[in-house]
C-alpha cells in the first residue's frame, strides 16, 4: 500500500474479466488533516492508487500504470458519510500484453468515480 493504513481490503472476487472488491475506508486518517480539514475529502490520485492496488492484488504482481484515458470525479468521497466503497473493474488484455481497465468507485448507489486506464506489468 502506498498510504499505510488508508483503508483495509474486506472482500475481493475476481473472474473473467472483472473485479469486485468492498474497503472501508479509515475515517481518521493523517491524510484527511490536509485534504481538507473540517471536511476530509479522499483526494483523487489515492483513488487511482487503490484501484492499481487492488489489480496487483487480484493478479499478484507489481503493475504501473502506462496512461490515464480518463479520471472522473463525479463526487467528493467523504470518508465519514461514505466509509464503505465497492470498487468494480471490468479489464482485458490486450495482445501487447496491456491492461485495458474500466473503473467504477461507489457506495449506496452513488458513483463517485469512473477511471478507464492501460496498466502494464512493472519490470
Amino acid at each position: 500500500m502506498l498510504i499505510q493504513d488508508f483503508y483495509q481490503i474486506e472482500k475481493l472476487d475476481h473472474n473473467e474479466g472483472e473485479i469486485w472488491c468492498s474497503i472501508v475506508l479509515n475515517q481518521t486518517h493523517e491524510v484527511y488533516k490536509g485534504h481538507f480539514p473540517g471536511q476530509p475529502v479522499v483526494p483523487g490520485v489515492i483513488q487511482l492508487q487503490m484501484i492499481k492496488e487492488i489489480l496487483e492484488q487480484s493478479f499478484q504482481q507489481q503493475l504501473f500504470l502506462k496512461q490515464i484515458n480518463l479520471a472522473k470525479y463525479l463526487q467528493p468521497i467523504d470518508p465519514v458519510l461514505f466509509s464503505e466503497l465497492e470498487i468494480t473493474i471490468d479489464f482485458s488484455l490486450t495482445e501487447e500484453s496491456v491492461y485495458k481497465i474500466n473503473a467504477l468507485i461507489l457506495a449506496k448507489e452513488v458513483t463517485f468515480s469512473k477511471i478507464r486506464a492501460l496498466v502494464i506489468r512493472k519490470v
